[in-house]
């Protein structure tokens, strides 16, 4: 979610309670005589207020399980977790003083850190993701077509070199694919969406080894990476140079479809960084509720 002039009246409201907090805790530490206490009536206000708090921003994954139209929009939602997540930081001072106190409340105020921690870093990297997504990615397409797009571009680039070199039976994955494509629309003649491809050479044309080379080389193993594979982007310069004039437009294309194979993956990357840090937030936010509630009842009955 970006944070933008929507969010002011959720600032104001947080930016007042947190001043109002704190004056109603240094009114409270100068009365008291033998300092900030979590089991003193303020303290345990504090204390409810501040587990309020968390209670209600962690309201937000139960509100995903029901229809949305009975609990209001989820920007609202959003804001409500993000704002309120963030005015029980103060609140959880007060009340523990700003001490850690014994081995249960030291571990619970670590996670209690490391949830909010997580949580800021995701609305950060939220900010910022999506701005680079539309500025290094131009050619994004839907995250779960990812796959089956770079699936695609292997086969083409095998088609624009085979259109020259013939055959090339190392290519076996790619020439699986084309032969289980032909099938597919042989049964489906009737589909709309037939796809004419160019066939294989049947003699390799002059200097045909260059290209075939090169494809074998750089561009299917580009092409063909594993997804965590950091592989350099292959260089066209010295093929360009030492290319026949025909292949020029051939050559465009295949490098066309490294720039697009480096985009999405690209894309794949931001996409764990704007997804990837929930797997630390939710189940910390879990466990963070599960020891909040230990405290509690060992505080009320201790």
């Amino acid at each position: 979610m970006l944070i933008n002039a929507d969010h002011r009246s959720w600032i104001l409201v947080t930016t007042v309670a947190t001043a109002i907090a704190t004056a109603g805790y240094v009114l409270y530490v100068g009365a008291s005589a033998h300092g900030p206490s979590g089991g003193s009536w303020p303290g345990l206000v504090f204390g409810i207020l501040g587990t309020a708090a968390m209670i209600d921003a962690g309201l937000l994954a139960a509100r995903k399980r029901v229809i949305v139209s009975r609990l209001g929009a989820a920007r609202t939602w959003m804001k409500m977790h993000i704002w309120v997540g963030l005015l029980a930081v103060p609140l959880i001072w007060f009340h523990s003083g700003f001490r850690l106190g014994g081995a249960l409340t030291t571990v619970l105020m670590v996670l209690f850190y490391v949830v909010i921690a997580s949580g800021i870093f995701g609305v950060a990297i939220q900010q910022i993701v999506p701005r680079l997504m539309t500025a290094r990615v131009p050619l994004e397409t839907i995250h779960s077509q990812i796959e089956y797009v770079n699936a695609r571009l292997a086969v083409d680039a095998y088609e624009l070199v085979t259109g020259v070199a013939g055959e090339i039976p190392e290519a076996s994955e790619e020439r699986a694919r084309i032969a289980a494509e032909a099938e597919s629309q042989q049964a489906n003649a009737a589909d709309w969406k037939q796809i004419v491809r160019e066939a294989p050479a049947t003699t390799p044309a002059p200097d045909a080894m260059l290209l075939r080379a090169f494809y074998l080389a750089e561009v299917r193993p580009y092409l063909r990476r594993p997804e965590a594979a950091t592989l350099a982007r292959p260089n066209f310069t010295a093929l360009r140079a030492r290319a026949p004039e025909a292949w020029a437009d051939r050559i465009e294309k295949l490098d066309a479809m490294c720039e697009e194979s480096r985009q999405l993956a690209l894309q794949q990357r931001l996409h764990g960084w704007l997804h990837g840090w929930l797997f630390v937030h939710a189940p910390l936010s879990f466990a963070l509720f599960v020891l909040a509630a230990i405290h509690i009842v060992y505080a009320l009955r201790y």
